[in-house]
């Protein structure tokens, strides 16, 4: 039996739906990797902040030692003030990754997502128009 023009022309657009969807199935794939890996480095920014705060308690729990010279008191207190600094620079780090890296791979996620979804209900429609079609041409 030969092929009608409407079902050629629903099979060729099927297979451009179902081309468009594995297209969009890439692309998620290539988001969520994007997003594993910023999760990833998050967890070793966060890894970094909490060891220097822990650094920094435990420097600050010390006390001066009886008889400490002045430039020993003041190479203690330099190095806590190092510590700090390493804290906040640890903690403005994660902020900026969590805008700079987090936040567009999670948009770029959800985007993908969405992309994909409308890729599937595009091949539906046409796999439906393409079922009825064939169910009317062994109607008749």
């Amino acid at each position: 039996m030969a092929m009608t023009a409407p079902a050629n022309a629903l099979s060729s657009l099927l297979g451009l739906r179902e081309a468009e969807e594995q297209r969009a199935e890439r692309a998620l794939a290539a988001a969520l990797a994007a997003r594993a890996r910023a999760e990833a480095d998050g967890a070793r920014l966060a890894a970094a902040e909490e060891r220097a705060r822990v650094e920094l308690a435990a420097r600050r729990g010390e006390d001066a030692a009886v008889g400490e010279r002045a430039a020993e008191a003041l190479a203690r207190r330099r190095y806590g003030a190092r510590l700090a600094a390493a804290v906040e620079t640890s903690a403005a780090a994660e902020a900026a990754w969590r805008r700079d890296e987090l936040e567009p791979a999670r948009r770029a996620e959800a985007v993908a997502r969405a992309a994909h979804l409308r890729a599937r209900q595009r091949r539906e429609v046409v796999e439906a128009d393409d079922r009825r079609h064939h169910t009317r041409g062994r109607e008749r």
